[in-house]
């Protein structure tokens, strides 16, 4: 009668550890499928945003330097979502490379718009692409782990 007792208790708390444990992991390999998923869409969307601020910048840079009004909304437009990207970069990014590189294409980003010269402002473009393709490979190599 006792040994009964003790199998059914047993297995009772068998039962109860195996479905917290469960429970415990799905949890968490839930949690870390959506901080995947969201170190993706902020990494994209940093890189999408400097390169849309890059273009932005050019473009008044070209006007600037060709006598042509142009309207600075859409500049401040575009850095305010590459401010907004960064930031989500900042808090999601598990890795510091990850972190530098957001860091890199940021300053050189900013960089386009103090361009005295048509040759420096395209070393400045061209230099941000290469910082965001620094972001995208540091990035990569993280998420695809």
């Amino acid at each position: 009668m006792v040994s009964a007792v003790t199998g059914i208790g047993a297995a009772l708390l068998g039962t109860a550890v195996g479905a917290f444990l469960t429970h415990f992991l799905q949890r968490r390999n839930a949690s870390l499928a959506r901080l995947h998923e969201e170190r993706i869409s902020a990494y994209v969307a940093f890189a999408e945003a400097v390169m849309e601020l890059r273009r932005e910048l050019m473009d008044r840079w070209f006007a600037d330097h060709n006598g042509v009004t142009h309207d600075s909304a859409p500049v401040y437009t575009a850095r305010s979502t590459m401010w907004t990207a960064y930031y989500r970069v900042l808090l999601l990014a598990g890795d510091e490379d990850i972190r530098q590189a957001a860091v890199a294409a940021r300053e050189k980003v900013s960089s386009i718009k103090k361009a005295g010269s048509l040759a420096l402002m395209k070393e400045c473009s061209d230099g941000t692409r290469a910082a965001v393709s620094r972001f995208v490979d540091s990035a990569r190599a993280e998420v695809s782990r």
